[in-house]
């Protein structure tokens, strides 16, 4: 008698542990401490491990960033990272600085932070498109800057030629101010001019230039990593619509670092438990994360992100579907 109650105590302990099982540990790469990055990334990975925490548990490791994660993550060292699509998408098809090391196997997962590029000019100078900038004095963001890099990439490819007044931020705002400059360029955050610009408002009233369709279809031609977002009327507080380059922060992983149900229990931690995002990194709240994700993301998405996304009833464009689901 002893024997079997022994015995069954022992298969007791078993089935309770056979049923609780741990949930699976994921390294998430991001970006330096001191980054606003790196706080909404620790916000999603709470976010993520308050809503999911049985399927998957997010541990946020500091990095160098996006070259830093994608190297990590090619060593198996994480199992996914943040970094500016731009930089994702050159990995991903071998160019630039990846020349010769082509990732394929990188995957979308979701984007948290398309940064708006405005195109700012006094509203005095005359110039209301882009074209009008052609022989104009205009500074295309702040001198060895990657803005003023894409920005003069972006003037090449629709063929504009202003006159290049190459300056730091603080001077090319004081030429504005002076009258000595018509505009710059400068990344802001979500639908969010950035504070240089708001504190240039104070003194003289601006324009912000938009792209036509046209430009947008030249400038992707080119430079297909380029993102672009069309803004509603005062979407962009006191201005009417328009279209701009948008730098996009999100989140990748490879096709075999997650799995499809991995993927799927973080998505739905982003996506269903927004609080803790929002209260770290205000500008997420203006985000529809899930159709931003589509329209943005440059690269094929993670299987489980595309079966997560058709689940809450978006359709996922063919340009996203990665191979190993065609």
């Amino acid at each position: 008698m002893k024997l079997r109650n022994s015995l069954a105590a022992i298969c007791a302990v078993f089935m309770v542990a056979g049923g609780a099982q741990a949930a699976d540990r994921i390294a998430f790469g991001t970006t330096a401490l001191k980054s606003v990055h790196y706080t909404y990334a620790a916000a999603a990975a709470k976010a993520i491990n308050e809503k999911s925490g049985e399927a998957v548990d997010i541990t946020v490791i500091s990095t160098g960033g996006a070259v830093d994660n994608l190297k990590r993550i090619g060593q198996g060292q994480i199992n996914m990272g943040l970094g500016t699509y731009a930089t994702i998408y050159q990995a991903y098809k071998g160019i630039g600085k990846f020349d010769g090391n082509a990732m394929p196997n990188l995957r979308g997962l979701w984007v948290h932070a398309p940064a708006l590029q405005a195109w700012v000019v006094r509203e005095d100078s005359g110039i209301k498109s882009i074209s009008d900038l052609a022989g104009k004095e205009f500074t295309p963001g702040q001198r060895g800057s990657a803005t003023e890099q894409l920005a003069i990439q972006m003037l090449e490819a629709v063929d504009v030629k202003p006159e290049l007044y190459r300056a730091s931020l603080a001077d090319a705002v004081a030429a504005v101010k002076d009258n000595r400059s018509n505009g710059y360029v400068k990344a802001g955050g979500t639908a969010v001019l950035d504070g240089t610009t708001l504190e240039l408002m104070a003194f003289t009233p601006i324009r912000l230039l938009g792209f036509t369709d046209d430009e947008v279809a030249k400038v992707k031609e080119k430079f297909p990593f380029i993102n672009f977002q069309k803004y509603k009327d005062n979407e962009v507080e006191n201005f009417p619509a328009f279209t701009s380059p948008v730098q996009v922060i999100g989140q990748f992983a490879l096709s075999d670092s997650l799995t499809d149900e991995q993927v799927i229990a973080i998505l739905e931690g982003v996506v269903d438990n927004p609080g803790p995002q929002v209260a770290a990194f205000p500008s997420f709240g203006k985000l529809d994360v899930m159709q931003d994700s589509l329209n943005l993301i440059t690269i094929p998405l993670h299987s489980g992100a595309v079966k997560f996304y058709r689940s809450r009833g978006l359709e996922v464009p063919e340009r996203l579907i990665p191979p190993e689901m065609k």
